[in-house]
């Protein structure tokens, strides 16, 4: 990669992270219309054309899969869901695709195929080691560089929704194993019907007991709601109404003397449907991560030709590689509230 494409690559870096700010106050205001410019330089003119891209194309290419594979991890990072429950391992960063569970378990893992999902599961006895199977998933940038280019959105915005247009994915991928977790269950540690204080007081006792651990509890805005609903509102604290009133549940505040996290919700690629279970509530051990995600760090962009597509046109992607698998103890507890 020539000097320059490095030099683009880590303004645009500098750019993401605030660090720009830093040299002089006021500084960054100029670095987006400084990454245009250099955009340009490569382009040979001062916007985008169809005669640009294809002779430069690759050089931009280079800048974009470098500048991604360096910021995709941050679009995790910082999530209290998978701060909680995802345990990341980043080729990027010389990490092995190496997981290591403690006990029975059953090992969930998801592949896309077409248009409909396969889960493969493996029962896990006793300690042992594994790695996941990692796949390419991609997203369009044609429109997103065109729009920076033209000052529509500032490099942040930018990569910001080309960051966003992949963890739509990996969420997916996490949702639909996240699912099934009571599958595997014994019947001991499931539990159905309207949503009782009692019942789920109980089933939390039981997985605290059977883990030795303090649990956490899971569940969709909608599914945690149900605790509040469950509440004496005789008995309910100012600031467990406050709580509700802010986040439309209770997440510090749930009266059952355990935490709670919200589990993000999203749709049905291609529909308006949830994907993730809005009844269900799940007990799990704290500290413990079953959700495995080994990112390959291997992000690369192409074109789709007339030939590829089918319908003559043309098309950009970027691609990156990763992997997702979710590891179900038997020590957790499922709640599904009807």
């Amino acid at each position: 990669m020539g000097n320059y494409l490095v030099e683009l690559t880590n303004l645009m870096n500098d750019s993401l992270t605030g660090r720009v700010g830093l040299f002089a106050e006021g500084a960054e205001k100029f670095t987006d219309q400084a990454i245009r410019e250099a955009f340009f330089d490569i382009l040979g003119e001062d916007k985008l054309t169809w005669q640009g891209w294809r002779n430069h194309k690759n050089e931009i290419f280079t800048v974009m899969e470098n500048v991604l594979t360096t910021n995709l991890p941050l679009a995790w990072e910082g999530s209290p869901f998978y701060e909680q429950f995802v345990e990341v391992k980043n080729g990027a960063l010389g990490d092995k695709n190496e997981f290591v569970v403690e006990d029975n378990s059953v090992l969930v893992a998801t592949k896309f195929a077409g248009n409909y999902w396969s889960t493969d599961r493996t029962k896990l006895q006793g300690k042992k080691s594994f790695g996941v199977s990692t796949e390419w998933i991609y997203i369009h940038i044609y429109d997103e560089l065109e729009r920076f280019l033209k000052g529509t959105v500032t490099i942040p915005e930018m990569l910001a929704k080309l960051q966003k247009g992949f963890q739509n994915e990996i969420d997916a991928r996490i949702y639909t194993a996240f699912n099934g977790a009571g599958t595997y269950l014994p019947s001991a540690f499931q539990e159905s019907g309207s949503y009782d204080r009692t019942t789920m007081a109980n089933l939390i006792e039981k997985v605290q007991v059977a883990s030795q651990k303090n649990v956490v509890l899971a569940g969709t805005r909608t599914a945690l709601a149900q605790i509040a609903e469950g509440m004496d509102t005789k008995l309910i604290s100012n600031s467990q109404k406050e709580e509700f009133a802010t986040n439309g549940c209770v997440l510090n505040l749930t009266g059952l003397g355990v935490s709670a996290i919200m589990i993000p919700q999203t749709f049905v690629r291609g529909t308006y449907d949830f994907k993730v279970d809005n009844k269900s509530i799940y007990v799990l051990p704290d500290a413990e991560k079953p959700i495995k995600m080994y990112f390959e760090g291997d992000t690369r962009a192409r074109d789709l030709t007339a030939q590829d597509t089918n319908d003559q046109t043309y098309d950009s992607q970027v691609q990156t590689k990763l992997g997702t698998g979710i590891v179900f103890s038997n020590l957790m507890g499922k709640y599904a509230v009807s």
